[in-house]
């Protein structure tokens, strides 16, 4: 009878569960609190917020869970993780920060490309507009130029008549 209640109080401390049962419960968890939170997004992008209430509460027991079996077994479940699931754990952990600092790292250089971009339209503006300038002054200076010359020909020709006539 001893012996029973013995056996009974481990069960539900849980430490009389055998590893692999642990590593199962544990994992059915993490992919419960997975699928809560996919539920979750899902449901404030279609404003269910009855339906958000509920999941949040959900969550919160699976993480207390999760926490409880985390305390009471925590080095079996470090001790029996493979290789394979911590690189996968560290990687992901890697990639999840990367991507943080990838979009900061791209939102920097957009903004900086959009600087950039400004400030080569104004001095394509400024140098249109110096360029418009130039041809303006120069276009004066062709026409005055042709002006004076003609004006210049045109006494020229006049001298040249007045001589012809006087000589005549």
């Amino acid at each position: 009878m001893r012996k029973n209640l013995w056996l009974d109080n481990e069960l539900i401390n849980g430490k009389g569960v055998p590893i692999p049962e642990i590593k199962t419960i544990y994992q059915s968890l993490l992919n419960e609190n997975e699928r809560i939170k996919d539920e979750i997004v899902d449901s404030i992008e279609c404003n269910d917020y009855v339906r958000l209430s509920h999941l949040l509460d959900s969550r919160s027991k699976i993480q207390t869970a999760l926490l409880e079996v985390e305390a009471l077994h925590e080095d079996d479940l470090k001790n029996n993780v493979s290789t394979k699931e911590r690189v996968s754990y560290a990687l992901t952990n890697a990639a999840e920060s990367l991507e943080s600092k990838g979009e900061d790292v791209l939102l920097n250089v957009i903004k900086s490309l959009e600087k950039m971009n400004q400030s080569t339209h104004s001095l394509v503006t400024k140098s249109l507009d110096i360029s418009s300038k130039a041809f303006s002054k120069g276009n004066q200076f062709n026409h005055k130029a042709g002006k004076f010359l003609v004006k210049k020909t045109s006494q020229g020709l006049s001298k040249l008549a007045d001589t012809i006539n006087k000589k005549s």
